[in-house]
């Protein structure tokens, strides 16, 4: 039976974690919200959790319909660590930048504000690390 060398062995232990990693830290989406709101102020709510060694989220919200003025929020407590409002209408989307954010439980809010309905799907997504 051939010997593994001690070389061999930390080879494939820095390979496992460095993959480990990479696959616990990739973007990954934590909510879909699916939105179909119609004339009046309404909103739809979620909590969802940013794993550990996740530090940035990124908010994508893709109206197929309607026409309305929005708003977004994620929370944590009593903090508030994104916000953004738009007017969107027809088949657009709009795309936020990554937020950096602490690991932690929070709660994301999507609504209309005023007269407009539209149509359409939120998703909220983590990452960690490199990406």
């Amino acid at each position: 039976m051939p010997k593994i060398s001690s070389a061999t062995i930390l080879v494939v232990v820095v390979l496992a974690a460095v993959l480990g990693y990479g696959a616990w830290t990739y973007p990954r989406t934590v909510a879909v919200i699916p939105v179909s709101f119609s004339f009046g102020a309404d909103s739809k709510s979620m909590e969802f959790d940013l794993p550990p060694l996740h530090d940035e989220v990124q908010v994508e919200v893709s109206i197929k319909s309607g026409a309305a003025l929005w708003t977004a929020r994620i929370t944590s407590g009593n903090v508030t660590a994104w916000t953004h409002s738009a007017s969107q209408s027809g088949q657009t989307s709009y795309q936020s930048g990554w937020v950096s954010v602490s690991p932690g439980h929070y709660k994301f809010m999507f609504g209309t504000i005023g007269l407009g309905s539209l149509t359409g799907e939120v998703k909220v997504m983590t990452k960690g690390g490199p990406w």
